[in-house]
């Protein structure tokens, strides 16, 4: 019997095979802006470690979003794995271009897209983020932080309740790296979602 790859025999939700893992970003960031991607990796840390449970009126929206971010964290894995570095060579003077972080989402300002977390050197090469996040933890560390989470944070018992030592806030700054990255690698490299081109917004709202 062949193998599994890695990423799939340490899946939880997303079982799927990827092929292309740049299409698996892109459909990442069609479900949802990077704004909104990072609100909820806070709040849904946020509600494992107090007592609420975090959007209590659809829980089931919290397995599709934890399915969602397995999806991405595979395909930083596969990416990862192939030693990627970016095409492009970005220099202090022209950092602030919009074309090299705003994305294609209605109703944004590049102050929104602007990553906030990252360092000028992973801005300039966001694949360094993935080296630096398995390098913090394995990728089946990843899928069991996961888990752990996911099951805290729709029960009223904290991470403290139940006695778990938890670092919360290294975890909350490499999953936020990780989404600003893949977001710097959707918006320069990837043109289209499942062949139909990515709608660039010009009249996006400013400041």
């Amino acid at each position: 019997m062949k193998q599994q790859p890695e990423y799939l025999a340490t899946s939880l939700w997303y079982k799927e095979e990827i092929h292309d893992p740049y299409q698996t970003i892109a459909e990442f960031f069609s479900a949802a802006d990077v704004v909104s991607h990072k609100k909820t990796i806070k709040a849904a840390i946020g509600a494992a470690l107090s007592d609420h449970i975090c959007n209590k009126k659809n829980p089931g929206d919290l397995l599709y979003y934890f399915k969602l971010l397995e999806s991405v964290v595979n395909a930083a894995y596969l990416l990862n794995q192939e030693k990627k570095k970016s095409p492009l060579r970005i220099g202090k003077d022209n950092a602030f271009n919009p074309n090299l972080f705003c994305g294609w989402h209605a109703g944004m300002t590049e102050w929104d897209y602007f990553p906030r977390m990252l360092s000028f050197k992973e801005y300039n090469d966001p694949y360094v983020v993935f080296k630096r996040f398995f390098k913090f933890l394995s990728l089946a560390e990843w899928k069991r932080e996961f888990n752990d989470k996911l099951e805290y944070v729709l029960v009223t018992t904290s991470f403290w309740d139940a006695g778990i030592v938890a670092n919360s806030l290294s975890i909350f700054i490499h999953l936020t790296k990780l989404i600003e990255a893949v977001h710097l690698i959707d918006v320069r490299e990837i043109n289209h979602i499942g062949g139909n081109i990515k709608n660039r917004q010009k009249d996006r709202q400013r400041p």
